[in-house]
């Protein structure tokens, strides 16, 4: 390589660590891979020393963006880089006003279980959760009901446990399963839409996707040869401590792009990665310092770690990587049939218990109460799904290990401690805990998903769908004071989606549907690159002039749901139960198998067409969105017919092959309030929120609605010289979501 081109290559490779959300003083390399020699300058030294030492902002001063510049040199030549860091500003002070009562029942001579947390109030309004030392319960006492004490470290509060001891306790069990979804193989989007386009653009990317590149950590890890492959980047650079977890999004990504469009080439990449990881697998075994079953991108020092505590960065959630490898195997064998995958998933699942098994209860419990460092995204589901393929009680058990008592617990006693713990840490251990629920029929697991739910999307959500900025949540029904360029990260809303899908399946609500409708079409499909590069925003830039950013290089947690959430579009559109065949989502598909439908819209004239091509043995239900309102028309086979409804869905009796259902939807422009700040407004028109273009970093005002002029393309508008359009056609224009009245 030329002077200039080993420059080039070593400030590519660069890789800082999450500085989206920086806390902890970050590790500058003072040389590159191919020998240049850095030096670092930064815009405030105050916040980020130029040796990388780290001071946030005092509680108030609010996050600080920092930029950081290298100057690479070698033989003469330079060049620079620059990379933006966010640093968080410091915790607030925890000043414990009230401490709330635990209350719970134990069997008479059975220990209870006393919660390793509870929940407090702040003097500064919030809810959050302190671990607390209780005291022993007196173990002669245990009629009635028993009061234990607790010390709260730091605060002379102390927490107070009711025990009601009974002669015998029984499972309170949830609600039963109602609601079925159709094979993802059995559906197929249509043509002409921007889901269509936006799942066609990562088809091209990932059939052009070297394999051997996402094999490259697992390998070199193993100690076997690379086979020429070019190293990964970013996040699953050679130094970074979350590498591997791309490959886990990628195994699932061509497998759900196997299901959703049946290309064979998906296939054959399927069984080339799980020999590649076989062969990975089996070099590990025998190794210093690695058991039997192990798999990952590294060792097993970031385990050992993780169980003498340390803090990220100095580990990045180990079990979090490993969830990403599994739940991709995993994919792999249940979409795709792929057996090499769960030879691998079922050693590395007694890996996992054998692991967990040996650690005392509490100390997991610390563990998983860490940031970041002890984030375990959704292990509980990964291994309850493989216990329900092998059988295997252990893979149950260790499903279970993954308590994380802090969020847990206040979200069953349906309370919102929600405030700065980071979003997408959190929101897959709740996918988890419904997993757990589905084959414990457990009613604490189901409160926990529920009222986890209702809590995110009745406080915590922008008008897109999507939640927490800078990665984390914030106080309840104050979203609009965080309109930033780092709003709404496109994995929490991934996750939303996948909770809300789940919990459909149990409580069949008009009203879930409609939060599934709004995020994915206004936030997952908005986030989605124009291009065929795999791309997908990490956040949704909601301030004013706000700008996409798709992340491709730098492998991201959110380019890694990028790759599978393109082929998850289609996943809940169709539903059915015992009586009814469910529309839920108007998007243009075909079903087929067990019933043969076909959905078209002609959405700006508000046409949704419905054509049955079998006898229909159920009644069919489509929803009717509720943007809609009271205005909505029903025809079949071209005749009016009267609408009858039912809990937001139309409904139809007795429905033969080529029969037609056609409805006629309001299209008006219609502004949308914000209950939370009734001075900022949005634009939405049928399905869409529409964004203004504009690089102005004021609020504009939104002109009248009679100002408006359509546009010959569907859903545009201009109205006082500014283009209108809908929020998820916008690519790299400067644009507006939200608007001054």
């Amino acid at each position: 390589m030329t002077r200039e081109e080993i420059i080039r290559q070593d400030l590519e490779q660069i890789y800082i660590g999450n500085l989206s959300t920086v806390d902890a003083d970050l590790k500058l390399p003072e040389k590159g891979k191919y020998g240049s020699s850095f030096t670092w300058e930064t815009g405030e030294s105050r916040f980020i020393e130029e040796d990388g030492t780290v001071h946030r902002p005092l509680h108030g001063m609010g996050n600080r963006k920092v930029i950081l510049t290298v100057t690479a040199e070698y033989e003469g030549a330079s060049d620079k880089r620059e990379f933006t860091a966010t640093v968080l500003q410091e915790a607030k002070e925890l000043l414990i006003t009230e401490v709330r009562t635990v209350s719970l029942e134990a069997k008479k001579g059975d220990a209870p279980h006393l919660p390793s947390v509870v929940i407090v109030k702040t003097a500064d309004g919030r809810l959050t959760t302190v671990p607390v030392a209780w005291e022993e319960p007196d173990p002669s006492k245990t009629e009635g009901t028993v009061e234990v004490e607790g010390i709260i470290t730091g605060s002379d509060q102390r927490a107070l446990a009711k025990i009601t001891y009974k002669d015998s306790l029984e499972k309170e069990k949830g609600p039963q399963q109602k609601i079925w979804y159709f094979p993802l193989s059995d559906v197929r989007l249509k043509e002409g839409t921007l889901y269509e386009k936006y799942q066609k653009l990562m088809v091209d990317w990932l059939l052009q996707v070297d394999d051997g590149q996402m094999l490259y950590n697992f390998r070199k890890a193993a100690g076997l040869d690379t086979r020429g492959a070019k190293p990964m980047t970013g996040w699953d650079e050679d130094s970074c401590k979350l590498k591997g977890h791309t490959t886990g999004h990628y195994l699932s990504g061509i497998a759900l792009a196997w299901a959703a469009t049946g290309d064979v080439r998906f296939r054959e990449k399927i069984h080339e990665m799980a020999v590649g990881l076989k062969e990975c697998q089996d070099a590990f075994q025998g190794q210093e310092g690695i058991h039997p079953g192990f798999l990952s991108a590294y060792d097993e020092a970031q385990f050992d770690l993780l169980e003498e505590y340390t803090k990220y960065p100095e580990i990045w959630a180990p079990y979090y990587t490993l969830d990403k490898i599994m739940s991709g195997l995993e994919d792999c064998y249940l979409l795709a049939g792929e057996e090499v995958a769960l030879q691998i998933l079922d050693p590395l699942g007694d890996w996992v218990y054998a692991r967990l098994s040996r650690l005392p209860r509490e100390q997991r419990e610390k563990m998983w109460s860490m940031y970041i460092a002890g984030e375990f995204g959704g292990m509980p589901g990964a291994m309850v799904k493989l216990y329900k393929i092998t059988g295997k009680k252990e893979h149950l058990d260790a499903a279970l290990m993954f308590y994380n008592e802090k969020l847990y617990y206040p979200m069953e006693e349906d309370c919102d401690t929600l405030e700065d713990m980071h979003a997408n840490q959190h929101i897959p251990q709740i996918l988890g805990a419904m997993d757990l629920y589905e084959v414990e029929k457990e009613k604490k697991f189901w409160d926990i998903g529920e009222h986890f739910w209702d809590i995110v999307t009745g406080g915590h959500i922008y008008c897109i769908g999507g939640t927490g900025e800078t990665e984390m949540f914030h106080r309840a029904g104050m979203n609009l004071q965080y309109l930033t360029e780092k709003a709404a990260e496109s994995c929490a809303s991934y996750n939303m989606l996948r909770l809300t899908g789940q919990i459909f399946q149990y409580r069949p609500q008009e009203q879930l549907m409609e939060y599934y409708e709004n995020t994915l079409c206004n936030h997952i499909l908005a986030s989605s690159s124009h291009e065929a590069d795999g791309g997908t925003t990490y956040f949704m830039p909601l301030c004013p002039g706000g700008v996409k950013e798709y992340s491709t290089t730098e492998n991201t947690c959110c380019h890694g749901t990028g790759m599978e959430s393109r082929f998850r579009y289609m996943e809940n559109i169709y539903a059915y139960d015992e009586k009814n065949v469910y529309v839920n989502l108007l998007i243009d598909s075909v079903l087929s198998g067990r019933e043969e439908l076909e959905l078209t819209t002609e959405m700006e004239k508000g046409l949704v067409t419905v054509r049955c091509h079998k006898d229909m043995e159920q009644r069919l239900k489509i929803r009717v969105p509720e943007w809609a309102n009271e205005k909505v028309r029903v025809f079949r086979n071209g005749e009016a017919a009267e609408l009858v409804c039912e809990d937001g869905y139309a409904v139809f009796d007795s429905v033969k092959a080529g029969e037609e259902i056609r409805m006629e939807l309001p299209i008006e422009l219609r502004i949308v309030e914000n209950a939370e700040d009734k001075s900022l407004v949005n634009l939405a028109c049928g399905p869409y929120f529409l964004a203004a273009v504009s690089d102005s970093k004021d609020f504009l005002t939104l002109p009248r609605l009679d100002q408006f002029k359509a546009e010959e393309k569907p859903f545009h508008f201009t109205a006082e010289g500014v283009e209108f359009l809908p929020f998820p056609e916008v690519d790299l224009e400067p644009q507006h979501l939200y608007f001054k009245r």
